[in-house]
């Protein structure tokens, strides 16, 4: 019976790709009852107009598919993870394979199944490489091949080891080989530290953060950076992208081998969002799946396998789209990138549809891929379930349809209804040379990649000439670019021909030809004058190559093309971090001259232009060098032009973050009166700016950065004044931050006598001056100890900053006061109800009780209201912690929820959540989503006693039977309705 239905299976593939471009009516949701067969699966496809989903492969010839490439000669290599989600029971073999399908009869239907090698722990990808494949798999990258001619590998090879193995879908994969002739490997998220077996002794190389490259053919390799989760794509001209979770479109701007040369360089990320993510993302499923998370519906949860469409066969409109696989909602998104600056920013080709979806709630795209015939291919896992246990709630971990559809696969094409592609399969392993230079002109990228891969591993020396032509007269962009890549790859490209395509006419040929010439510009001064010439380029991304490059030169031959580069675009900040990754000896001389622009001189505070200054002299202060920073600090630059005094609160900024300080370093500097001099007239003009009511906030807030520099009494008096008169609450919290180096106990004291008549955004600034030294920490615990100030003020970082303290004794002192603790009468109540976790509860019943005693404050499914916590989100919380929070609810409470009591002028009283704050209003969030909002200038008085606006007590309203069925419902609330379908597609 099995066979039978194998081959019936079969045959229902055959069929439909028989009648692959006939699309039939989609099917009410209603009527859908997954799994389905693959001829009606895929009935239930929504695509764009003009596009067929076609029918390429399915079980038997294919199960579990994740990934999927196409050789030289057209054979579709599919990696099938076949262990996913727990892998083998103890004691037996790994189910995993790699599968080679063929079309033998060229109707499209790759029919033809044979098995290259099993028993493979979670392989995640694939490369081609010399008659092999490069695979990722279980913490390691192998070679295997074939080498008796039997369709079976019989050559193994471990290149890599060390990828972390935590999880199968965090782990190592999309091997790729790019423009540049290195395969790069997504990360996985998990980190790893990587060696080589084949290299003998060697230290790990630690991929922390970051993805993983090497070339094919010398071994070499290093850590670049990325951190992709699952999926890695390259557009025409090498740009790399990635995805994970909850963001579907990743562009690495910034490699890491230029931060290693700078190693005072702070960058926040590499990487430029590039679509929507988080809750900021939308996708718009056919299915009613699920997340895991509840506040995630709606959103991307699982983006996986992007691809950057660079095919022929979809037509011009999705050249250069990017398409992402999204499993939980059974659809593959769309996105459209447009250039700007030097990254990109997309938006969604579709509002209220995806580019591909699916009524089928098995449906399970998890990888893309362009063909020889230029088509879109889509995986699909097609299972039951697309979610690793470890990330489901407790109770969903040891369901039982976990495996359902472990043995079905299938892989579509998309492709334009009006489209005839060329089925014969190509056939390049036999290609000579000359047919192989012109594939680099074809509009498919999958020739142009494949033949560039074929000329890199032959090696062979008479392609150099028609290389070198294409370089200098082939029509198209791309073709130049992969003829001078080749070129590279086999060490025949010569400094002549890069220096003829500095001046190429279009812009993305001239930025490879900077980043070919980088390596040869401490050689080459013809190179070395062509890329400073092009400091000046009308190109965002030529100019931002050319700072990367000249960054590692010496600073006599960097300084003024980075200056240049920098100015154009002040405003770009990936500009402005390619200039500041220049050799750690360059930034102090680049800021000097920075400063004596007249340009800069005459910038204020907030212009963009000194987003430079303060950057780089971050980065000198950083470096504690006493002769940089008397250059900064004695630099051209009128003393009180705000282009100074950015450049003091950027050294201020470096030497803090090293743990020192401005005013006492600049007193060890020989020779320093001068420059103390004329810092402390910067910080008289401060002080008066700073109490100056008729100037603009961003002038003031300016001076109270530098107040915060001068640590003097008079200045400490001016910011303790500040944080209790001034009327913008901007201005408040700023001066409060200032506050954070004093830490004298009178400081302190002066902060604590004024905080209860504070909001809560001041009351925040205030503690986290509080808690950085130990003097004003030691009067933080005595507030806290003698019940001035409410333990719930403080939040989960600074009770661990304060137990983690530098100090000692404030340490051992807050792990006393903070620890946890349950009023005498709470913990009996908490004794005397947990007999209601063993009671047999009614979810539905809770829901009723949820709608009279909950939601009048919180929200879950479609009863209630957001004033409080959102608590349906359940997936993280026990029935014990349910049970705790709604008995002891002031023990957990975040501070952002806490009740405030706010006292007008003329008497009246208000109590609730404060929601917004602005500079001249308060508003506070009460029960039944009531709001009240005051004017500051009414306000007498603010007051909190640190509790939640739920009281204790909340158990006398109901029995334990009562409690059992509550706690029930906000457990389970999802799953009142949905049965044990097993279509539950489950995400974080």
């Amino acid at each position: 019976m099995a066979r039978l239905l194998r081959y019936f299976r079969r045959g229902l593939c055959t069929l439909a790709a028989g009648c692959a471009a006939w699309c039939a009516p989609v099917l009410p949701a209603a009527d859908i009852h997954s799994p389905l067969e693959p001829l009606e699966s895929l009935q239930h496809f929504q695509v764009d107009a003009a596009l067929a989903v076609e029918l390429v492969a399915c079980e038997p010839e294919v199960i579990d598919p994740i990934a999927i490439r196409f050789d030289e000669d057209g054979r579709l290599w599919v990696v099938e993870m076949r262990d996913y989600p727990h892998g083998p029971k103890p004691g037996e073999p790994p189910l995993s394979k790699i599968r080679v399908l063929t079309d033998t009869d060229l109707d499209g239907r790759f029919e033809t199944s044979r098995v290259f090698a099993d028993k493979l722990l979670f392989p995640t990808g694939l490369q081609p490489w010399l008659g092999g494949v490069i695979v990722t798999l279980a913490g390691q990258v192998l070679y295997l091949k074939d080498t008796d001619g039997d369709g079976t590998a019989d050559l193994r090879e471990e290149w890599f080891r060390g990828f972390a193995a935590e999880n199968p879908q965090l782990r190592a994969n999309h091997p790729r080989l790019a423009l540049d002739n290195r395969v790069y490997i997504a990360n996985g998220l998990r980190g790893g530290a990587i060696v080589d077996p084949r290299r003998g002794e060697q230290p790990p190389l630690s991929i922390s953060g970051m993805d993983f490259c090497f070339d094919p053919q010398s071994g070499q390799c290093e850590a670049v950076s990325g951190n992709g989760q699952f999926g890695l794509t390259f557009d025409d001209f090498g740009d790399r992208f990635v995805c994970n979770n909850r963001a579907p479109l990743d562009h690495i701007v910034l490699e890491n081998r230029y931060l290693a040369r700078n190693g005072f360089l702070v960058v926040p990320s590499v990487l430029s969002s590039v679509a929507a993510a988080g809750e900021q993302s939308r996708v718009y499923p056919l299915t009613s799946a699920w997340t895991t998370s509840n506040l995630h519906a709606g959103q991307f949860t699982a983006a996986c396998g992007v691809e950057i469409y660079r095919g022929d066969a979809l037509g011009e409109e999705y050249l250069g789209n990017a398409f992402v696989c999204e499993p939980t909602g059974s659809l593959v998104h769309r996105e459209v990138p447009v250039a700007a600056g030097v990254s990109f920013v997309s938006k969604p080709a579709h509002e209220g549809k995806e580019f591909l979806a699916s009524r089928d709630s098995w449906f399970r795209p998890v990888n893309l891929e362009i063909g020889p015939d230029g088509a879109l291919y889509v995986v699909d896992m097609y299972r039951a379930v697309i979610e690793h246990p470890q990330f489901m709630p407790t109770e969903l971990q040891n369901r039982p349809d976990m495996r359902l559809g472990d043995d079905r696969g299938r892989i579509y094409r998309v492709i334009a209804k009006d489209a005839k592609p060329n089925r014969l399969p190509p056939t390049l392993s036999r290609a000579p040379v000359d047919q192989l230079v012109a594939l680099l002109t074809h509009k498919n990228a999958w020739w142009r990649d494949t033949a560039a891969r074929l000329l890199l591993e032959r090696r062979d020396a008479t392609a150099k000439e028609p290389l070198q032509k294409l370089a200098a007269a082939a029509p198209e962009p791309i073709t130049r670019v992969h003829a001078l890549w080749a070129l590279s790859g086999l060490g025949l490209l010569s400094s002549d021909t890069i220096l003829a395509r500095t001046t190429d006419e279009h812009p993305r040929v001239r930025e490879q030809a900077v980043a070919l010439a980088e390596s040869r510009l401490s050689d080459s001064s013809q190179l070395r004058r062509a890329t400073i010439a092009l400091a000046d380029d009308s190109d965002d991304r030529v100019r931002f190559r050319a700072a990367l490059a000249l960054g590692g030169l010496a600073p006599a031959d960097a300084i003024d093309p980075l200056l240049a580069i920098a100015l154009v675009r002040p405003d770009d900040v990936w500009t402005r971090r390619a200039v500041a990754t220049a050799r750690g000896e360059t930034i102090a001389p680049l800021l000097v001259a920075a400063l004596a622009t007249r340009g800069l001189q005459a910038c204020k505070p907030n212009a963009k232009q000194l987003l430079l200054v303060a950057e780089l002299a971050t980065i000198v202060g950083s470096r504690e060098t006493a002769a940089e920073i008397a250059a900064v600090l004695n630099a051209r630059s009128a003393p009180s032009s705000a282009a100074h005094e950015i450049a003091i609160i950027g050294l201020s900024r470096g030497l803090e973050r090293r743990g020192g300080a401005l005013v006492d370093f600049v007193a060890n500097i020989p020779g320093h009166a001068a420059i103390q001099a004329r810092l402390e007239a910067t910080f008289e003009r401060a002080a008066a700016v700073a109490l100056d009511t008729s100037l603009d906030e961003d002038t003031r807030a300016h001076a109270i950065d530098l107040l915060k520099i001068a640590r003097q009494p008079s200045a400490g008096a001016i910011l303790v004044r500040l944080v209790s008169e001034e009327a913008s609450q901007l201005l408040r919290v700023r001066a409060a931050a200032a506050l954070a180096p004093y830490g004298g106990g009178e400081t302190a004291s002066s902060l604590l006598a004024v905080f209860a008549a504070q909001t809560p955004t001041v009351r925040r600034a205030i503690l986290d001056a509080l808690v950085g030294s130990g003097a004003s920490a030691e009067q933080l615990l005595n507030a806290l100890e003698s019940g001035q100030i409410a333990r719930v003020e403080l939040g989960n970082a600074r009770e661990k900053a304060l137990r983690q303290h530098a100090n000692r004794a404030v340490a051992a002192r807050a792990g006393r006061i903070l620890a946890p603790t349950v009023p005498a009468e709470r913990k009996q109540v908490l004794a005397d109800y947990q007999a209601v976790l063993e009671l047999e509860s009614d979810p539905r019943a809770g829901k009723e009780l949820f709608h009279k005693h909950c939601a009048a404050c919180h929200h879950i499914d479609d009863v209630g209201v957001d004033v409080a916590p959102d608590i349906s989100d359940s997936r993280v919380k026990t029935s014990q912690q349910l049970l705790t929070d709604i008995l002891n609810p002031n023990q957990a409470i975040d501070n952002n929820y806490v009740s405030y009591t706010v006292v007008t002028k003329d008497g009246a009283v208000h109590t609730g959540i404060i929601a917004t704050e602005t500079a001249n209003s308060i508003t506070l969030r009460q029960a039944e989503n009531k709001s009240v909002d005051l004017l500051r200038v009414d306000v007498e008085q603010i007051s909190s006693a640190g509790v939640s606006l739920m009281p204790e007590g909340f158990e006398k309203h109901l029995s334990r039977q009562q409690m059992a069925d509550l706690i029930s419902f906000i457990k389970n609330w999802r799953y009142l309705d949905r049965g044990a379908k097993g279509t539950i597609g489950l995400h974080r």
